[in-house]
C-alpha cells in the first residue's frame, strides 16, 4: 500500500506542492530581476515550503540562499552570526579570501572566525561594542560586500519579518529600509504571518517598509486542484473517497493547507488500519474527532493558560462564526466591554490562536487550528 501520501508538519518538495506555480513563478521571477518581495500569508497556508522549495530550485542554479526566521533566534546578534557563518561557509572562491574580506567588511562588529573538529566555520561577533550598534545591518552590509566583491549571487530570505518591528520597534524597521535599500547584489524576499501588520507597513507612506519592494498575498489553495489532489491521493491506494468526503475535508480544515494534510493524512491511515471503508461525511468527522483525542492534553494546556476574558472570546469566535465580536448582542451575555474583547482577541491573535482576515470589507476572526472548535464543542464550553 505504501507511504502515507499526506505529508504535514514539514517542509515540502516542489513536486509535493499542490498549484502553487503562480507564486513560485513570482519568487522566482523577484530573484532573477535581484528584486525585494514581500510574501504575507497566514501560519499553515504553506509559506514555509514555498520558501524551501524556491531556494532549492535557486540553490541548484549556483545562488547562494540564506534563510532565516526570525523567530528561531533570542535576539539579531545571533541571527546576525548565523547569517554570517552561513556566507562564509558557502560563498564560492577560496576560503581564505572570504576570510580575510569579512574580516574587513565587518570590522566594525570585531568578528573572530573558529573551526570545530568536523571543519565547521562559524563567525562569532562582539556584540558588546555599542548597545545602539545594529548588528543585523552590518552582517547584511557585510555580506553585499562579499556578494560583489566575489561575484555570487545572493538571496537573502527572512521569515517572519514583523518579529523585527515586535521586537524592536520602528527604528529597527527604518535601519532594515536604509540598508536593503542600498544593496545591488542582494534578492531579499521577507515573509511573514501577521497579514494585518504586514499590510499596514507595506502600504502605509508613513511607514519605512512603504514601497521597498512588491507585494505577494499567499491564500488557499483553489478548491478544485485540492479536490484533484486528494482523489488522486486516496485512489492511488484503492481507496473509496466519495465527493462529499472529499468535499468534507475542505470544509473541517477550511480549506488551510496544513490542515487539509493533517486531516487527510488522519483519514488515511483509519481506511488504511479498516476502522472506515470509505471516506464519506461522516467518517471524515470520525478523523476529526481522532484528531482531537490526540491534540486532547495540548488543548487543555492551552485552555488553562488563558485568562477568563480569553477564553470568552475564544469561545465567542466559534460561536459567532469570528463576527461582530463586539457588538453588544455578543458582548453584553459575556460580561465584557468591547475594548476588553478587543484587548482579549488581540492577545489570542499574539498566541497564534486565531487570525484575523478581511471578508467583504468586514473583519472577522478565524481559528488557526480549526480543529479546536470540536474540542471545545466537547468539553461543552459556552
Amino acid at each position: 500500500m505504501g507511504r502515507n501520501p499526506f505529508e504535514y508538519g514539514r517542509e515540502l518538495d516542489r513536486d509535493e506542492l499542490v498549484d502553487r506555480e503562480e507564486e513560485l513563478a513570482e519568487l522566482e521571477t523577484t530573484i532573477r530581476n535581484c528584486g525585494r518581495l514581500f510574501l504575507i500569508g497566514p501560519r499553515r497556508f504553506g509559506k514555509t515550503s514555498l520558501l524551501h522549495a524556491c531556494a532549492v530550485e535557486a540553490e541548484r542554479q549556483g545562488i547562494l540562499v540564506l534563510r532565516f526566521d526570525f523567530e528561531k533566534y533570542e535576539s539579531l546578534p545571533l541571527l546576525a552570526q548565523a547569517l554570517l557563518s552561513a556566507a562564509t561557509r558557502r560563498m564560492k572562491g577560496p576560503l581564505d579570501r572570504t576570510l580575510r574580506l569579512i574580516l574587513e567588511a565587518a570590522s566594525r562588529l570585531r568578528p573572530s572566525v573558529s573551526a570545530d573538529p568536523q571543519g565547521m566555520i562559524s563567525v562569532t561577533l562582539d556584540t558588546s561594542v555599542e548597545a545602539e550598534l545594529p548588528v543585523l545591518t552590518e552582517a547584511l552590509d557585510t555580506v553585499e560586500v562579499l556578494a560583489g566583491k566575489l561575484d555570487h549571487p545572493v538571496v537573502v530570505m527572512l521569515d517572519e519579518i514583523q518579529a523585527l518591528v515586535i521586537d524592536h520597534g520602528l527604528q529597527a524597521e527604518k535601519q532594515l529600509r536604509a540598508t536593503v535599500q542600498s544593496h545591488k547584489h542582494i534578492c531579499y524576499i521577507f515573509a511573514g504571518s501577521a497579514t494585518r501588520l504586514l499590510t499596514e507597513m507595506t502600504t502605509d507612506p508613513n511607514r519605512p517598509f512603504y514601497r521597498m519592494g512588491a507585494r505577494y498575498f499567499l491564500g488557499p489553495v483553489p478548491r478544485e486542484a485540492f479536490l484533484s489532489f486528494l482523489q488522486a491521493s486516496f485512489a492511488s491506494a484503492g481507496f473509496q473517497a466519495e465527493q462529499p468526503g472529499l468535499e468534507a475535508i475542505l470544509d473541517s480544515a477550511e480549506d488551510v493547507p496544513y490542515n487539509v494534510q493533517r486531516l487527510a493524512y488522519e483519514a488515511w491511515e483509519m481506511m488504511r488500519s479498516g476502522e472506515i471503508t470509505s471516506l464519506s461525511v461522516r467518517s471524515v468527522q470520525e478523523a476529526v474527532e481522532r484528531i482531537v483525542t490526540k491534540e486532547d492534553p495540548a488543548y487543555s494546556q492551552i485552555w488553562t493558560q488563558l485568562t477568563k476574558n480569553q477564553k470568552k472570546a475564544l469561545s465567542a469566535v466559534v460561536k459567532h462564526g469570528g463576527e461582530g465580536l463586539q457588538s453588544r448582542r455578543t458582548i453584553s451575555p459575556l460580561g465584557l466591554s468591547a475594548s476588553s474583547m478587543q484587548s482579549a482577541l488581540e492577545a489570542l491573535v499574539a498566541a497564534h490562536l486565531i487570525r484575523s482576515v478581511g471578508e467583504h470589507g468586514i473583519r472577522i476572526y478565524r481559528l488557526v487550528d480549526p480543529f479546536m472548535k470540536t474540542w471545545l464543542a466537547r468539553v461543552q464550553v459556552q
